[in-house]
């Protein structure tokens, strides 16, 4: 009966109102959907906006770069940007 009462007195843990996850030195409730959402659409505008102004960099006139490479550019300046946000994230 004594280690019953000792595993019950120990592993109890105080919880978050708000999340209801357990309260430690370093806790943190995670942020809604929405707000999660939000900042990648943001963050993916952004890098699809930085991979359109490089293609304007290289090729002012336009008459190198084709459509296909320009929404190429912008693609995956918006990836590289939210894959980099994610991870500093984390």
């Amino acid at each position: 009966m004594s280690s019953l009462s000792t595993f019950i007195t120990n592993d109890l843990m105080a919880t978050c109102p708000r999340c209801k996850g357990h309260l430690t030195d370093s806790h943190r409730c995670p942020r809604h959907p929405i707000v999660v959402a939000a900042e990648v659409v943001v963050t993916a505008v952004l890098g699809g906006a930085a991979g359109l102004l490089l293609v304007v960099i290289f090729d002012p006139s336009g008459r190198q770069i084709g459509d296909t490479e320009s929404a190429l550019s912008i693609i995956a300046g918006a990836c590289l940007a939210v894959g980099i946000n994610r991870a500093l994230r984390d």
